[in-house]
Protein backbone atom coordinates (compact mmCIF):
# COMPACT_ATOMS: atom_id res chain seq x y z
CA UNK A 1 0.00 0.00 0.00
CA UNK A 2 2.65 2.39 0.70
CA UNK A 3 4.73 1.83 -2.35
CA UNK A 4 0.83 2.55 -4.45
CA UNK A 5 1.10 5.81 -2.40
CA UNK A 6 4.92 6.71 -3.65
CA UNK A 7 3.87 5.69 -7.51
CA UNK A 8 1.16 8.06 -6.82
CA UNK A 9 2.75 10.87 -5.27
CA UNK A 10 5.44 10.74 -7.95
CA UNK A 11 2.92 10.74 -10.72
CA UNK A 12 1.01 13.72 -9.06
CA UNK A 13 4.36 15.57 -8.52
CA UNK A 14 5.27 15.30 -12.59
CA UNK A 15 1.91 16.91 -13.34
CA UNK A 16 3.06 19.72 -11.09
CA UNK A 17 1.34 18.93 -8.18
CA UNK A 18 2.55 20.33 -4.59
CA UNK A 19 3.31 16.54 -2.29
CA UNK A 20 2.99 17.26 1.63
CA UNK A 21 3.48 13.95 3.57
CA UNK A 22 3.00 14.25 6.95
CA UNK A 23 4.30 11.35 8.99
CA UNK A 24 2.52 9.97 12.04
CA UNK A 25 2.96 7.35 14.50
CA UNK A 26 4.66 4.86 13.30
CA UNK A 27 5.58 6.56 9.90
CA UNK A 28 7.88 9.17 11.62
CA UNK A 29 10.41 5.67 11.28
CA UNK A 30 10.15 6.17 7.41
CA UNK A 31 11.91 9.55 7.32
CA UNK A 32 15.22 8.56 6.40
CA UNK A 33 13.92 6.04 3.42
CA UNK A 34 11.70 9.40 2.37
CA UNK A 35 14.46 11.97 2.65
CA UNK A 36 16.38 11.10 -1.29
CA UNK A 37 12.17 12.23 -2.49
CA UNK A 38 12.24 15.89 -0.92
CA UNK A 39 11.88 18.32 -3.21
CA UNK A 40 9.83 21.96 -3.15
CA UNK A 41 6.87 20.02 -5.06
CA UNK A 42 7.43 17.11 -2.11
CA UNK A 43 7.93 18.22 1.41
CA UNK A 44 8.13 16.58 4.19
CA UNK A 45 6.04 16.79 7.50
CA UNK A 46 6.70 14.52 10.44
CA UNK A 47 4.50 14.44 13.97
CA UNK A 48 6.77 15.52 16.19
CA UNK A 49 5.20 14.16 19.53
CA UNK A 50 5.85 10.64 17.57
CA UNK A 51 9.19 11.37 16.76
CA UNK A 52 10.07 12.24 20.44
CA UNK A 53 8.42 9.36 21.44
CA UNK A 54 10.29 7.10 19.64
CA UNK A 55 13.81 8.73 20.14
CA UNK A 56 14.66 9.74 16.84
CA UNK A 57 16.58 12.74 15.88
CA UNK A 58 14.82 15.71 13.85
CA UNK A 59 16.13 16.13 10.37
CA UNK A 60 16.44 19.59 8.96
CA UNK A 61 15.17 18.92 5.56
CA UNK A 62 11.40 17.82 7.16
CA UNK A 63 8.86 20.17 9.25
CA UNK A 64 8.09 19.11 12.48
CA UNK A 65 4.39 19.95 14.12
CA UNK A 66 1.36 18.34 16.02
CA UNK A 67 -1.96 18.17 15.13
CA UNK A 68 -2.96 21.92 14.38
CA UNK A 69 -0.27 21.69 11.90
CA UNK A 70 -1.97 18.48 9.95
CA UNK A 71 -5.65 20.23 10.47
CA UNK A 72 -3.85 23.36 8.39
CA UNK A 73 -2.46 20.84 5.37
CA UNK A 74 -5.97 19.02 5.39
CA UNK A 75 -7.64 22.40 5.29
CA UNK A 76 -5.16 23.88 2.45
CA UNK A 77 -4.99 20.78 -0.07
CA UNK A 78 -7.13 19.76 -3.00
CA UNK A 79 -6.97 16.05 -2.48
CA UNK A 80 -6.60 13.99 0.66
CA UNK A 81 -4.83 10.87 1.02
CA UNK A 82 -4.20 8.91 3.87
CA UNK A 83 -1.83 6.08 3.94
Amino acid sequence: MFTDFLLTAEERSRQGYNIYLYCLDNGVREIDALLPRASPRFRLFGCAYAALRRSLPRKADVTYGGLGLLADLILGTDEFLAF
